[in-house]
């Protein structure tokens, strides 16, 4: 009955995701990733554009009377500014009314920038979303190539909801989960099953036995037991027993490479991982391997949870 009450309360839940957008061509991708994997009928889906390029004066001169530019010339190059805004702002929300959400679950929202792109995302972020959606490239391919692209600013920035990082169109419907046991992929997994169409998916959790070094420890046997939480989770959110599958692998040495493999030979369109908070120093000696995979998975969809 419980598990039953549990489903129940799950499918009714509305789920609200926040979606960072530049109006670029490549940002639809991010669009379009929604329309596909978020239930078009209990899912709302805030479009936020930080405008960078138009005072906020501009925006409210039809409140203010006396409002009055110098030039003409001005006057029309922010008015043909606010219609690319505008343009760009319809494309993302005729997406995802092709994709069958309601006109009334799709919000545009015009955000003139305050304290800075990468802030006024986290400011947002912060009211009440359940995740939040970005494209891996903007506008500037160039700019990306280099470690200080706005996702990898919000890798860990964002710490109450999935970060979702959309890279270049894979196939979205197939899910690997790079499970290791550990609380933040235990939320994650928790997260994900909450919040995506269980039609048509195929889940697998794949945990990478770590061999043993000579001046370690034996590390302890994963066994299947690891898994019957989160199989509870996929099943408590509508998954049938059939869609999800399990796999260890031992005596992996690189276990960036190992996960990344299974999801490009395997079909897996969308990688998700648990982030761990570490001290400052720590981070200065330990690549984690949840930053490897996100930064090797330029063609996936990453979901990372910490």
């Amino acid at each position: 009955m419980t598990v039953l009450k549990t489903a129940l309360t799950t499918a009714l839940k509305k789920i609200k995701i926040l979606l960072a957008y530049d109006g670029s061509y490549l940002a639809l991708d991010s669009v379009q990733y929604i329309g596909e994997v978020f239930p078009s009928d209990r899912t709302e889906v805030f479009i936020f554009y930080v405008e960078t390029k138009i005072p906020r004066s501009f925006w409210e001169m039809e409140r203010e009377l006396d409002f009055r530019f110098k030039t003409p010339e001005i006057r029309a190059s922010m008015a043909a500014r606010k219609k690319t805004v505008n343009l760009a702002m319809e494309k993302a929300e005729r997406r995802l009314l092709d994709a069958g959400f309601p006109s009334d679950a799709i919000h545009s929202m015009v955000h003139i920038k305050n304290q800075g792109v990468l802030q006024d995302i986290i400011e947002e972020s912060h009211n009440g979303y359940d995740a939040l959606v970005i494209g891996r490239k903007g506008h500037s391919k160039i700019k990306d190539f280099f470690m200080d692209s706005l996702p990898i600013k919000l890798l860990g920035k964002i710490r109450t909801i999935p970060l979702i990082v959309v890279g270049k169109k894979p196939s979205h419907k197939n899910i690997i989960v790079a499970f290791d046991g550990t609380r933040e992929i235990m939320k994650a997994v928790k997260s994900m099953s909450s919040l995506i169409n269980t039609n048509d998916c195929k889940l697998l959790l794949c945990h990478s036995q770590t061999p043993r070094c000579l001046f370690s420890p034996r590390p302890k046997k994963a066994s299947a037991d690891m898994f019957d939480l989160p199989l509870d989770y996929f099943l408590e959110a509508g998954f049938s027993i059939d869609q999800v599958s399990f796999e260890i692998m031992e005596g992996e040495k690189n276990h960036t490479h190992c996960i990344l493999n299974k999801a490009r030979y395997g079909d897996y369109g969308t990688i998700v991982i648990g982030r761990r908070r570490l001290p400052a120093v720590k981070k200065l000696f330990l690549n984690r391997v949840g930053n490897k995979i996100f930064r090797n998975a330029d063609n996936h969809v990453v979901w990372i949870v910490q």
